[in-house]
């Protein structure tokens, strides 16, 4: 699950009504409010699976907005995480109006035609998705379309000046 370190710092993140309502399409592919996120510098501080751990936790949230149902390893990492924090602000919104209803869906389908579009040239695309996290990765050849320059073959009276 989330090591003590990272659930120590969720635990600082409690619920504030003033909060900014933020969009992220990379890498939570909607809304959130700016007192349930941690700092993006110690996003990157924190160990890899902590910071899966957490995407997944945003995106069981979407799931129970929408109503549906919880596979075994989200209910157990959500009910785990909800006993270990209660008072992170995540498990503080979890209904919302119409409104911010259509903002997820339009921050979704945005964050879907954003990844498609980087995808597009890739010349080695991979997807994988486990537990509802998605993992992708594009690779260009930034190289393949350079124009070489084009060597004129030299005459035969150029070759012989430049043998002697």
């Amino acid at each position: 699950m989330i090591s003590e370190t990272t659930l120590a710092y969720l635990s600082t993140l409690t619920y504030q009504a003033e909060a900014n309502q933020m969009v992220s399409w990379l890498p939570l592919a909607g809304i959130y409010w700016d007192d349930e996120m941690p700092d993006l510098h110690l996003m990157r501080t924190i160990p890899e699976n902590d910071r899966h751990q957490i995407y997944r936790l945003f995106g069981i949230r979407v799931r129970i907005w929408k109503g549906l149902a919880l596979s075994d390893t989200q209910q157990q990492l959500w009910d785990e995480t909800r006993l270990q924090v209660p008072h992170w602000a995540l498990f503080d919104r979890l209904t919302i109006s119409d409104d911010l209803r259509r903002a997820q869906d339009a921050a979704k389908q945005y964050s879907d035609e954003m990844v498609a579009a980087l995808n597009e040239g890739g010349d080695e695309v991979t997807s994988k998705v486990n537990d509802g996290l998605e993992h992708f990765s594009a690779t260009f050849d930034l190289t393949k379309n350079e124009r070489r320059p084009v060597v004129k073959p030299l005459s035969w009276w150029e070759r012989i000046r430049l043998w002697r």
